[in-house]
């Protein structure tokens, strides 16, 4: 009987050790998957680690959270518009602003056609206007002709002539001879209130005249045997010269 509990009792012993050495055996391997993971985590993205095999237990919880948040980082830096100061921001939207507002009227000038016609016995730059019925004259070129008093004022409203352009007339010119090449017309002409020295003919006129925009010659073809060539250069000195008068 002694001798069996002596074998027991050395039976339990070795079922302790063993136990023991299982159990520290399962921690070298966990400490050893742990290691392994953590080492790569800073080397693969979470979908590399995903396929790993990595769970809860043996994924460090702050590894998740640095990535995520270094994500989060990314997206907002990326989402983030640059902060601009008032003073700049006003300065880039008035030339913004002003870039609607002239460019237009560039793109305008260089595509039309203007002509050399004599008004009064003066030389004026008028240009070719087939989209208006209307000769249009602006106040500061009605008062460098010198012909206020052929002008006549609008009392109402009824009497404005519809233009096709934002603008507004205040007045006719009655009587306005208008000589191209060697062609000469009496017409009229409405006058509206700008400081340039603008003019233009009308599609009235150029049908009285019996004119022909040749493109490809660039000439004004008026009658059947008088040609005007087109102006290729505003800044002429013939312009020059006829502003100054």
């Amino acid at each position: 009987m002694f001798y069996s509990g002596i074998l027991t009792e050395g039976s339990r012993k070795e079922t302790d050790l063993r136990e023991a050495a299982s159990l520290r055996q399962q921690r070298k391997m966990k400490q050893s998957v742990q290691f392994i993971h953590k080492d790569s985590a800073d080397l693969l993205p979470l979908d590399g680690l995903k396929k790993l095999g990595t769970s809860k237990d043996t994924q460090p919880h702050n590894i998740l959270q640095r990535r995520l948040l270094e994500t989060n980082l990314s997206k907002l830096r990326n989402n983030r518009t640059a902060w601009i100061p008032k003073s700049e921001f006003l300065a880039q939207s008035n030339k913004v602003h002003h870039g609607k507002v002239e460019s237009p009227r560039k793109s305008e000038e260089d595509d039309a056609v203007f002509v050399w016609c004599q008004c009064a016995a003066k030389e004026v730059r008028a240009k070719i206007d087939t989209s208006c019925q209307y000769n249009i004259i602006s106040s500061a070129c009605l008062d460098r002709l010198g012909l206020k008093e052929h002008f006549r004022s609008y009392k109402n409203e009824d009497e404005n002539i519809s233009l096709p352009y934002n603008v507004k007339t205040i007045g006719q010119l009655d009587h306005l001879t208008v000589t191209l090449g060697n062609i000469s017309l009496d017409c009229s002409a409405a006058v509206i209130d700008d400081n340039e020295r603008s003019m233009s003919l009308g599609l009235q006129t150029l049908r009285s005249l019996k004119c022909v925009i040749n493109l490809e010659k660039n000439q004004l073809e008026v009658g059947r045997s008088d040609t005007v060539p087109f102006i290729v250069s505003r800044n002429s000195a013939k312009e020059d010269h006829s502003s100054d008068a």
